[in-house]
């Protein structure tokens, strides 16, 4: 990782003269109390999507060279927190053009987008996406992320690890767009561990519907149904998601979004399982506080 890292800024220093550099970012963060089994706890929750992120691109021909470094934020408790290693949550370069990309390191993979892609919530917090459906630990290191797109509306993706012989993962995913409706099938493979997404959305005046289905086979084997809607009433964005599996976990997720502006987001969550046995289920709730920048 440290070796991606360096490189990547290494070119990207070679780029800063003619390239277009960006520095964007998000903080967001909810006052959270979640209960789980009879135990109820308050705290203060950075969302892990709170990032810092440099990103630069460069004409050459007809291809645009790329490097991003994406860094989350414990926006929260930046002393006290876990360390935070620069290009965490991404840090790639590669090469893209009409047709398709290429990128390498470390980046989220296709099998947990296809599931964020069709997720009322876009697995940020309050979501219930990860109670339902195995995401397969988001991102991956060391990494081949290809992309192409053969015809218009249509995009085939194939990410790669190289960690090794029996740790190396793979995902692959297929989507397509048409009359308002995206619908892609993704699958993530890690040695005998397998899971596969359909998942499909639609806009529907102000409202957008979604659902995915997973089925995951290995140790543990289980499959997930989501379904979600979401309704915007000018700057306000009504949300609510439900899901079960058939290890008889069901859940349910509501909330709503208020843009203050084009930057800042007030947002309330409700989230709630009910999982096999009283000390799993889980209730929580949390009001907070999103700025883009």
């Amino acid at each position: 990782m440290k070796k991606i890292a360096i490189a990547t800024l290494l070119v990207a220093s070679t780029m800063v003269a003619t390239a277009q550099v960006r520095l964007t970012g998000k903080v967001s963060e909810f006052v959270d109390n979640t209960k789980t089994g009879a135990v109820s706890k308050t705290s203060l929750v950075a969302d892990p999507t709170s990032n810092i992120t440099f990103s630069a691109t460069e004409k050459i021909g007809d291809l645009t060279a790329r490097m991003v470094l994406d860094t989350s934020l414990s926006a929260n408790d930046p002393i006290g927190g876990a360390d935070t290693k620069l290009g965490n949550r991404q840090s790639t370069i590669g090469l893209s053009s009409k047709v398709g990309s290429i990128d390498l390191g470390r980046n989220l993979h296709s099998h947990f987008l296809a599931i964020t892609n069709n997720d009322a919530f876009g697995t940020l917090y309050g979501s219930i996406a990860g109670d339902v459906h195995n995401v397969r630990g988001v991102r991956v290191s060391n990494g081949t992320f290809i992309a192409l797109k053969p015809i218009m509306g249509v995009t085939a993706t194939y990410d790669r690890t190289h960690n090794g012989v029996g740790t190396e993962a793979s995902s692959y995913s297929a989507s397509a767009s048409m009359f308002g409706v995206n619908a892609t099938v993704a699958q993530f493979t890690q040695g005998s561990e397998k899971s596969t997404v359909i998942g499909a959305s639609a806009k529907l005046g102000t409202a957008k519907v979604f659902y995915t289905h997973s089925d995951d086979k290995g140790v543990v084997a289980s499959t997930g149904d989501l379904v979600g809607v979401s309704q915007a009433f000018g700057p306000l964005t009504a949300k609510a998601s439900y899901g079960k599996t058939n290890t008889d976990v069901k859940a349910y997720a509501l909330g709503a979004d208020y843009n203050l502006s084009k930057r800042t987001m007030v947002g309330v969550n409700y989230r709630n399982v009910d999982a096999t046995g009283t000390a799993s289920d889980i209730k929580q709730v949390g009001v907070g506080l999103t700025h883009r920048f």
